[in-house]
């Protein structure tokens, strides 16, 4: 029984401490898709300053996981959030390209597109890492 509550007490700070702080951040870097791609500045400002975010944290909980010659589903899903929030800053480039070439529309339908695409990926990664039968 004793195990069993360290277990709970585990799985709450990891959940508390690293997993939530992430998907904040994950959440943050999408507030870009919903500024206008001619608000360039905004834009670019969300988009680096979540990327910078998602470093430091990196940083900042990489002494609290343990160094393992395989990848974790935490590992997994770290990776995962990492490369939707350089997504999201890439999405910025490209509708602010757009804009900049008289494409305002364009970059609007990528826009709206990316407000359901990304969240869906991340759920459903998510799902997948987590939810998998252990094995």
């Amino acid at each position: 029984m004793r195990s069993s509550s360290l277990l709970h007490a585990t799985l709450s700070n990891y959940i508390l401490k690293v997993i939530l702080p992430l998907v904040l951040i994950v959440i943050m870097s999408w507030t870009v898709f919903w500024i206008q791609p001619s608000e360039t500045g905004p834009q670019l400002s969300v988009a680096i300053t979540s990327m910078l975010t998602l470093i430091a944290y990196r940083f900042a909980i990489d002494s609290q996981l343990p160094r393992l010659p395989y990848m974790t589903r935490l590992d997994v899903f770290i990776l995962t959030s990492t490369c939707l929030v350089f997504f999201s800053l890439i999405e910025v480039l490209i509708t602010t390209i757009l804009e900049s070439n008289r494409q305002a529309e364009r970059a609007k339908n990528i826009d709206r597109y990316c407000r359901i695409i990304f969240p869906v990926i991340f759920i459903t990664t998510s799902v997948a890492i987590f939810a998998h039968p252990r094995g």
